[in-house]
């Protein structure tokens, strides 16, 4: 079953526009997060290197800088986790606004219609 779009044609062209900027983003994020997990494989590498060299483990804190990669770990997650919401926040207004039902969106992505429901009426972060 298709519903009626709820919303002007502007605001679905408007709706796309943005989508393709939070698309843009999530590969952004992702790409950091990706070049930060190599990071930490690298120093995964030297801490497991050091252990069975028999090493003081003392002495990783010089090597890795655990603190910084720690939270760069932690920040590109989130961030990649920020960008894929709102890239899917986005989707399912867009998907909404040309017709879809939130039930027939909630089949096609394998979540729930309530689910749906508050991610097309949740506010857009940028203007609140």
């Amino acid at each position: 079953m298709t519903a009626q779009p709820v919303e002007p044609v502007n605001t679905s062209e408007l709706l796309r526009a943005r989508y393709l900027d939070a698309v843009d983003a999530v590969e952004v994020a992702s790409n950091r997060t990706i070049a930060v997990l190599v990071t930490s494989q690298e120093a995964r590498d030297i801490a497991r290197a050091n252990v069975a060299a028999g090493r003081p483990m003392t002495e990783l804190e010089n090597m890795i800088e655990p603190h910084a990669l720690r939270a760069s770990v932690s920040e590109a997650l989130t961030e990649l986790e920020r960008t894929r919401h709102d890239a899917q926040r986005l989707l399912f207004q867009l998907l909404h606004s040309e017709g879809q039902t939130m039930a027939d969106i909630g089949r096609t992505w394998g979540i729930s219609r309530q689910l749906v429901s508050r991610l097309v009426n949740e506010p857009d972060p940028d203007t609140h």
